[in-house]
């Protein structure tokens, strides 16, 4: 390598080293000037606050019956017919049944949902992760979109999320809630838990996950 093309790699080298020491401390930052909630506020009383904003560590569980619904609530989905489908920019498609997502290592957090203005919760919800699923099919190193689809065609709740909040476990999903199987009318058999995000961003019922790459975001 001649001398000028050697000192290009190696600015090139610095720059993305100092680049995501930058990234890395401004998510410190970010982490750090999130609002620590007292134990005494109830999770129930929340739905006016941004959850990017708050951190729950000290809330008491909800009780399930306290757990507020939005959306559809009442779809059916027989689980022996059931397969959550991964496919997209990704090296290979995977389909699985629900004892298959089952039997993966079991990823479970207490996250806060909340539905601005309308209600909220703090439930221990388990299930598995998605990031996981995503590095088994390979995704496509131009892949930076993920978009949840849940079961069925027209009406079917979409949404999307970048790769990189989904490969670091800020999204994942859950087929159990507070220590029992996930309720029909909170999307059985799976749905997404996004902590970051408010709970219309929390596909219920979900069938199929695909990868693509789509602007900056995706």
């Amino acid at each position: 390598m001649n001398p000028r093309r050697a000192f290009l790699s190696r600015g090139l080298q610095l720059l993305a080293g100092a680049s995501l020491a930058l990234s890395w401390t401004g998510r410190l930052w970010a982490e750090s000037k999130r609002r620590i909630l007292p134990s005494y506020i109830k999770a129930t009383d929340l739905s006016h606050l941004n959850p990017r904003s708050i951190d729950n560590r000290n809330l008491a569980i909800t009780p399930m019956d306290q757990f507020g619904t939005m959306g559809q609530s009442d779809l059916v989905v027989d689980p022996a017919k059931w397969r959550l489908v991964i496919d997209g920019a990704v090296d290979r498609s995977l389909s699985l049944s629900l004892a298959e997502l089952k039997a993966l290592p079991v990823v479970e957090r207490t996250v806060l949902l909340i539905c601005p203005g309308v209600f909220s919760f703090n439930a221990r919800w388990h299930g598995f992760s998605l990031a996981d699923l995503l590095r088994q099919a390979g995704p496509d190193p131009k892949a930076n979109r993920v978009t949840i689809k849940g079961v069925g065609n027209a009406g079917a709740k979409v949404e999307r999320f970048s790769l990189r909040e989904v490969l670091a476990e800020e999204v994942f999903m859950a087929y159990g809630v507070n220590g029992k199987p996930l309720p029909r009318k909170h999307g059985f058999p799976l749905r997404v838990v996004a902590g970051r995000h408010y709970g219309d961003d929390w596909v219920k019922y979900v069938a199929r996950v695909s990868l693509s790459a789509h602007g900056k975001k995706g």
